[in-house]
């Protein structure tokens, strides 16, 4: 890593990493057909395709609508909302256990309401 540095970060959610590694792959196949990808992104690809739960725009839109309802709410915990989609007040209590602004009841409600116009439909 001598000579690199970061320039920027973003958190994405596991859908929008899906579709990354998913373009990576079709690059790799046009590059190498026997092995298009390392074994770390295979890997990694497997886990989004089992964990993913939303479409890539519909992770990114949603994120992008929970880090702007609140102030408090910043990218990474809204991915994490994204990825984890909780379903109740309990489960979004956990997700914030070790952050330094747990939401109140109603703030909860409120992000719920927003999850669940996304929440696909099993």
């Amino acid at each position: 890593m001598i000579g690199r540095k970061k320039l920027e970060e973003h958190y994405m959610t596991i859908a929008e990493v899906k579709a990354l590694l998913e373009k990576r792959k079709a690059e790799g196949m046009e590059e190498n057909p026997e092995e298009p990808m390392f074994y770390e992104a295979r890997v990694s690809l497997e886990h989004a395709e089992r964990f993913a739960k939303l479409k890539p725009e519909q992770a990114a839109e949603l994120k992008e609508k929970l880090v702007g309802l609140f102030d408090w709410l910043d990218e990474r915990m809204a991915a994490k909302l994204v990825d984890l989609l909780p379903e109740d007040y309990f489960d979004i209590h956990v997700i914030f256990a070790k952050e330094e602004h747990q939401p109140s009841r109603e703030e909860a409600e409120e992000i719920l309401k927003l999850l669940d116009e996304y929440r696909p439909e099993e």
